[in-house]
C-alpha cells in the first residue's frame, strides 16, 4: 500500500508539470529523484521529491544541487486515511539564476574574457511566464516584487604586478556600473573573486604535495611568521611549477565545477589560490539588512572597489 501511495506521488508531480502547463511554461523534461515524506510536527505532512532538466542527464550538471529543485505535494488526512492535496514546485529559483548568469555573462566576458564562474543565490518570490531576466526586471519594476542578486562571480587570470590590481579594479568597477545601467544594483550582495588560473590545471588538481605547499605557505602568512609580499612569491614559486593547459582545457574545467559546493571548504577552492577578493553591497541592501552603514559605497568612483586580501594574495 506505502508503495503504490509513493508511485501516486510521484505520478502527482510529474502530471503537475504537464496539468498545470509548467514543463511547458519551462520548456524542459524532467527527472524526478529522491522522494522523502515531511513533517513540521503539527497536521502539515508533504512528499518531496528533487526535479531537474533530463538534458542534463550523463552531465556533471545531474549532480550539482545548484540546478535542481524540489517539486511538492501536500498530504491531507481524512476519515479514509490520507489523500493528496496541492501539487507545487520551487524550479523557478533555477531558472532565474541561470537567465541571471545568461544576462550578467556577455559584459562579464566583454570585461574579463571567458575564465568566468557565475553562481548565483536570487531571491525573487513571483512565479513567471518568461524567465528570461529582463522579463524579471519588468516584473519587478511594475510590481514592486523585490529583485536580491546575492552570489559569487569568480575570474580565473594572473595578478603579477600593481598594473594587474588596478586593471581588475577597473574593469569590477565597470561591471557595477553595468547593473547600475540596467537597473539591478538595488539590492545586491556578491563576492568577486580574482583566482589564479592555474588553479584549474589537472596539475594542480592531482597534486597533494602541491596542495599542501600551499596550505603551508598560507598558514605561514596567517601566523606572521612571513610577510604578504613573501607569500605571494612563494605562492607564484610553487604554482610556476604546473604544466601549463590550453585555452581549451581550461574552459572544460571551469564547466566541470560543481556550482553547489564552491563555498563549502575554503581547501577545494580559492582560499589558497585566490589573488583579490571584493566584498560588494549594494547601499539598499545595507540599509534593508540593518549591516555596518561605514561599508556603505554608492560605486560612483573607481576607489570604492576595495580588495580585502594582503599583497595581490
Amino acid at each position: 500500500m506505502k508503495k503504490l501511495f509513493r508511485i501516486l506521488i510521484v505520478l502527482s508531480i510529474a502530471l503537475s508539470f504537464i496539468s498545470c502547463g509548467k514543463e511547458e511554461r519551462y520548456g524542459e523534461e524532467f527527472e524526478i529523484k529522491y522522494i522523502g515524506r515531511r513533517s513540521d510536527g503539527d497536521d502539515d505532512i508533504w512528499y518531496q521529491a528533487e526535479i531537474y532538466p533530463s538534458k542534463y542527464v550523463g552531465t556533471v550538471k545531474e549532480h550539482d544541487k545548484y540546478y535542481r529543485d524540489s517539486g511538492t505535494v501536500n498530504v491531507k488526512k481524512g476519515i479514509l486515511g490520507e489523500k493528496l492535496g496541492f501539487v507545487g514546485d520551487t524550479y523557478g529559483i533555477v531558472k532565474i539564476n541561470e537567465s541571471a548568469e545568461e544576462f550578467y555573462g556577455k559584459k562579464l566576458k566583454e570585461l574579463f574574457g571567458e575564465n568566468v564562474l557565475q553562481v548565483y543565490d536570487i531571491r525573487f518570490n513571483r512565479v513567471l511566464e518568461d524567465y528570461s531576466f529582463g522579463n524579471i526586471i519588468k516584473v519587478w519594476k511594475e510590481e514592486g516584487v523585490r529583485l536580491t542578486i546575492k552570489g559569487g562571480i569568480y575570474i580565473f587570470g594572473r595578478v603579477e604586478n600593481d598594473e594587474d590590481r588596478e586593471q581588475y579594479r577597473k574593469q569590477i568597477y565597470e561591471f557595477i556600473q553595468f547593473m547600475k545601467e540596467t537597473g539591478t544594483f538595488e539590492y545586491v550582495d556578491l563576492d568577486i573573486e580574482v583566482i589564479d588560473i592555474r588553479r584549474l590545471y589537472d596539475s594542480f588538481n592531482n597534486s597533494d604535495k602541491i596542495k599542501k605547499m600551499l596550505i603551508n605557505n598560507r598558514k605561514s602568512w596567517e601566523n606572521n611568521e612571513i610577510s604578504a609580499k613573501d607569500s605571494d612569491n612563494k605562492r607564484k614559486e610553487i604554482l610556476n611549477t604546473l604544466n601549463v593547459l590550453t585555452k581549451n582545457e581550461v574552459t572544460n574545467n571551469i564547466n566541470e565545477i560543481n556550482r553547489s559546493t564552491i563555498n563549502e571548504s575554503p581547501f577545494k577552492w580559492s582560499y589558497y589560490t585566490v589573488l583579490l577578493y571584493s566584498k560588494i553591497y549594494s547601499p539598499k541592501y545595507i540599509l534593508n539588512n540593518h549591516l555596518d552603514e561605514e561599508k556603505k559605497k554608492e560605486y560612483n568612483k573607481i576607489t570604492d572597489i576595495e580588495f580585502d586580501m594582503g599583497g595581490y594574495y
